[in-house]
């Protein structure tokens, strides 16, 4: 089993780190990085049964260039793999992470992997989804001096299929996708072909920003962030041909010219410069002309100016907030990276009551509202009266505590009377019982919100701790004086 911290070892062909290490980035095995496993589009003509790529390497061993060569065959019923199809392959390889790639055999839930995909939970994510995990039991890699085996040290030839098996668990009938428990707990599995899961116990893996990933808009943009990030660990300049690059190891049409492949390459190269990946060059720089038809492109490796891995462990659990009260992944994340945790929380808090309270600005388009109460930071709101006012339970409590000084419902707009509640009843704890009341209200809260103090805690961060904590007691709190009054004692 691979798990703990262990050293970082080079590659003996010196173009891969051997990553032993749980990681909250992700992880890509090199040789599904090297060439393009589906086709770029969406869709592929029924006709169309097979892929090809190939290019030529020098290989030191036999002291002479060889042709490198993947053959993806499809099968009649379900036919060749997509870029959706590819980014389904690339979940996989997550999923096994999360499981410290011990076993090829892997149980997961169709509602994680698809909050992993950033798809939306809806019931086309998941007849998707399913779609192409019987697309790939038919489809099989033909690598011809291909598949380089890191435990030989070589390059070998190689016919498999990347999944051996596949279950999957179905949700009871008339179950809204994403909306129920069992979404979570229904456990599918997948099965790798034990030549793919030799290469990942081999450690044949490299590092892969998976927020990066997703954010990427282009899929031309995200097959060369795959195949550049591979090359970079070995060096930080690299010059192609730019048709055995554009084609055999993008997966662009050999039928383009080069001024095609150059219109088709440029808005994923600058989504890449945006992102750091790549440095930024003029067409000049980028493209040079070595004979009449020979053309090389070249990259040269970017800065990143991203997120630290504390930051983003810390950002999980909004994240997950968000995703649970309608936001997507993709919009989530990007207000994770542009506001703090605790602005989003307190925006959260708001956006619940609301709801909670039946509002018309929250009950047309709930995910939108929050968004743009998130980005353009609304002012608090005036809760609704229902709100305001100490209810009797509160007055029971106020009354059975004598130390607690007397408070009356707020005129002033945007003041919470649940706040007041919550203070007026933990003012009224000694410290022991103040305790117990935060030991209990940790243990009762919902998993997400544990996964998020959990993480808060692990990585350091006060503000999401004390946000996360004060949350988690505000509730708690509510709950228990939602109960009869002789019950709200702790």
């Amino acid at each position: 089993m691979l798990s703990g911290l262990r050293s970082v070892k080079k590659d003996p062909r010196g173009d891969a780190e051997w990553l032993e290490t749980e990681s909250a980035e992700g992880r890509d095995e090199l040789n599904l990085a090297e060439f393009p496993l589906a086709a770029l589009a969406d869709r592929v003509p029924n006709d169309q049964k097979t892929l090809v790529f190939e290019d030529t390497v020098w290989d030191r061993q036999a002291r002479q260039r060889v042709v490198r060569r993947l053959t993806i065959s499809a099968s009649d019923r379900y036919g060749l793999p997509t870029a959706l199809d590819d980014e389904v392959i690339l979940g996989l390889v997550q999923l096994t992470r999360q499981a410290h790639f011990a076993d090829r055999h892997v149980a997961f839930s169709r509602y994680e992997l698809i909050n992993l995909l950033a798809w939306r939970q809806e019931g086309k994510s998941y007849r998707r989804l399913d779609q192409s995990l019987r697309r790939w039991l038919g489809v099989t890699l033909y690598y011809d001096k291909a598949w380089w085996d890191k435990q030989a040290n070589c390059w070998i030839d190689a016919a498999f299929h990347l999944l051996d098996q596949i279950t999957l668990a179905r949700r009871p009938k008339g179950a809204r996708p994403g909306a129920a428990a069992a979404d979570r707990e229904n456990r599918s599995t997948f099965t790798w072909n034990e030549v793919v899961f030799r290469s990942f116990r081999a450690g044949y893996l490299k590092r892969l920003d998976m927020d990066l990933y997703r954010s990427l808009e282009s899929t031309i943009a995200k097959r060369m962030l795959r195949f550049l990030d591979k090359r970079f660990y070995h060096r930080a300049r690299w010059e192609f041909p730019l048709v055995e690059f554009a084609c055999e190891h993008i997966g662009l049409g050999r039928n383009y010219d080069t001024g095609q492949l150059k219109r088709r390459l440029a808005p994923a190269i600058a989504e890449l410069e945006a992102a750091g990946v790549i440095g930024r060059l003029t067409d000049a720089a980028r493209y040079r002309r070595v004979a009449r038809s020979d053309w090389r492109v070249v990259f040269t490796k970017g800065r990143r100016r991203g997120r630290t891995p504390h930051q983003d462990a810390a950002s999980a659990p909004i994240v997950d907030e968000l995703v649970q009260r309608g936001v997507s992944p993709r919009m989530a994340r990007r207000l994770a990276a542009e506001s703090t945790q605790e602005a989003i929380a307190a925006k959260i808090a708001v956006f619940d009551e609301l709801l909670h309270a039946g509002d018309t600005r929250v009950s047309r388009n709930p995910a939108g509202y929050l968004v743009e109460s998130i980005r353009n930071d609304y002012a608090q709101p005036a809760l609704p009266k229902r709100h305001r006012a100490p209810d009797q339970h509160v007055r029971r409590v106020r009354a059975a505590r004598p130390s607690i000084a007397p408070t009356t419902a707020t005129d002033e707009p945007g003041v919470d009377a649940d706040e007041e509640r919550v203070q007026a009843y933990l003012a009224g704890l000694s410290a022991a019982e103040r305790m117990a009341v935060e030991h209990d209200a940790e243990r009762a809260a919902s998993p997400l919100l544990q996964h998020g103090l959990r993480e808060a805690i692990e990585t350091g961060v006060e503000p999401a701790r004390e946000a996360y904590r004060t949350v988690i007691v505000r509730q708690h709190v509510l709950r228990l004086l939602s109960q009869p009054a002789n019950m709200t004692k702790p």
